[in-house]
């Protein structure tokens, strides 16, 4: 009801301002006038809905209602609530006129310049809102110069400008589409906060055409490098000590100061342009860079090693196997630069690369067990259930042989993964001679078996083979193994949430949806 009451009221106000309008000539002055009086915004308003006035005067008055500040009245509101109101001619025109002056508002032409700091003018702001809200009924050319002049705003200073008014620059992006994103590309450089920089990628690679992406992956890889150069450590040096000297105190040595210039550079490549080239790493510009600084060790740091492998995931090229392959196996690469070149193979499910896995899939050396696992499981993830025969026939099993619990769970863990499920391949390794492809089979069918498969189940508990290596503290033979599994194929079954992953009694804590609790990863090892 009081809805209603209240747009009785509006309706009855403009139509009394039509009447008054009618009365006498209406001038420029005039609506420039009613912006600070009480029933002006009703008048200007009028003003625009009224055919009686030629369109120079109308535009005006839209205009008006932008640049309009009061507290009781919403001037883009009245703006958009007027053009629905107009026939779709009529509104293309005042719209199409209003664009040059909706510009000159949005670029603060004739307004007090800004501090350099602090947030953009309230009437930028509006005018930014009414030009996003009007461009929709407007002709192509003044369409396309609104789209511009909207994204242009943001680019000026996106980290500041981002969020300010009604519609966000993510907002705009993503309504108007590839060609607000093709000038969101200008936005990006190497000084802009770490996050405006990652989400300005992540908009471009959803919304931009082809050659939009293609220009942004270039800007991206420049970005980077220019992060690497003198200048950039010169800019990043004046602006920490301008920093600290208004933080008081003696002026900051040099040392300090390049310090924190090392600091900040690698904050800025790795929560910055790594990221943000990451949304882009599908263009071989940046895919190139990415592996480029994962094999440098001049200059560089195993953070930034590490993230630009892990900027690659999901699209890693077949030609850049080798070169991963090589990084994965070199000795001399710290071993998280190692695992992450792993796991940029097994992503690209290269087979090539098997037969060169081999020899560390099956190396006898108790110290390198961990390794070990992090390569069988990488043979397993590429080569599937074909590759599943040899693989347990390749298992080292020399005399003083060793696996560590998490080991052998972690195996099982991929191979309950794998589709089909090779339940017939793993029912024969419980009878295996070797104590730990028995083990192996033991916790695949903690993750898959079912009521038909605990009587062979239970019928193991009474072996007494002793498991040897890390982390058996409770499960010191085969037999213990099987106990537990029981317990947990059981109590899965109760809970009634059958599944490969499954929390059960004898697995280890892992990671990638790997069983929980024991000691170390069942999934791949960290």
């Amino acid at each position: 009801m009081h809805l209603h009451v209240r747009s009785l009221r509006n309706l009855f106000t403009v139509l009394c301002s039509v009447a008054l309008l009618a009365a006498c000539a209406v001038t420029h002055e005039d609506v420039d006038t009613w912006i600070g009086t009480v029933r002006g915004p009703g008048k200007i308003k009028a003003v625009l809905l009224s055919d009686k006035y030629d369109d120079e005067l109308r535009i005006h008055a839209g205009l008006a209602l932008v640049r309009m500040e009061r507290q009781d009245v919403e001037g883009v509101t009245e703006l958009q609530s007027a053009l629905r109101q107009l026939d779709d001619e009529t509104r293309r025109r005042i719209v199409d006129g209003m664009t040059p002056g909706l510009l000159e508002l949005m670029r603060g032409e004739g307004q007090p310049q800004q501090a350099e700091e602090g947030p953009p003018p309230t009437l930028q702001v509006r005018a930014k809102d009414a030009a996003f809200l009007v461009l929709q009924y407007a002709s192509p050319t003044q369409q396309g110069q609104l789209t511009d002049g909207v994204v242009g705003w943001f680019v000026e200073d996106f980290n500041g400008r981002s969020l300010a008014g009604n519609f966000s620059a993510e907002q705009v992006v993503r309504q108007l589409g590839a060609p607000a994103a093709q000038r969101l590309v200008d936005a990006m450089n190497a000084r802009i906060p770490q996050q405006a920089l990652v989400k300005i990628a992540e908009l471009v690679a959803a919304l931009g055409s082809p050659e939009t992406k293609t220009r942004a992956a270039e800007r991206l890889v420049a970005i980077e490098r220019e992060m690497e150069g003198p200048e950039f450590g010169t800019w990043l040096g004046e602006r920490i000590r301008t920093q600290l000297a208004a933080a008081g105190g003696a002026a900051p040595d040099d040392a300090r100061v390049q310090a924190a210039v090392a600091l900040n550079r690698e904050q800025f490549i790795t929560t910055g342009a790594l990221p943000a080239m990451h949304h882009l790493a599908d263009q071989p510009t940046v895919s190139n860079r990415l592996l480029e600084m994962a094999t440098q060790t001049a200059g560089s740091t195993e953070d930034r090693r590490v993230v630009a492998l892990q900027a690659m995931e999901g699209h890693v090229r077949p030609d850049q196997n080798a070169t991963l392959l090589a990084l994965a196996l070199d000795q001399s690469s710290p071993v998280r630069v190692r695992d992450y070149a792993f796991d940029r193979i097994a992503d690209s499910r290269a087979r090539e690369a098997i037969p060169q896995l081999w020899p560390l899939a099956t190396s006898a050396d108790n110290a390198q067990w961990r390794q070990r696992w992090r390569v069988g499981s990488l043979i397993l993830t590429l080569g599937g259930p074909e590759i599943l025969p040899e693989w347990l026939g390749r298992l080292p099993n020399a005399r003083d042989i060793q696996y560590a619990r998490e080991e052998l769970n972690g195996y099982a863990t991929r191979i309950a993964a794998m589709r089909p499920e090779p339940d017939a391949l793993m029912t024969a390794q419980l009878a295996s001679p070797n104590w730990w492809n028995r083990a192996i089979a033991l916790y695949y069918f903690e993750r898959q078996g079912d009521e038909a498969d605990l009587p062979r189940i239970q019928a193991m508990a009474g072996d007494t083979t002793a498991t040897r290596g890390e982390h058996w503290e409770e499960h010191d033979t085969v037999g213990k193994i099987a106990q537990d599994v029981v317990t947990a194929i059981r109590e899965r079954m109760t809970r009634g949430a059958a599944g490969a992953g499954a929390t059960g009694a004898t697995g280890a804590g892992g990671t990638g949806g790997a069983a929980a609790g024991g000691a170390g990863s069942a999934g791949a090892p960290g």
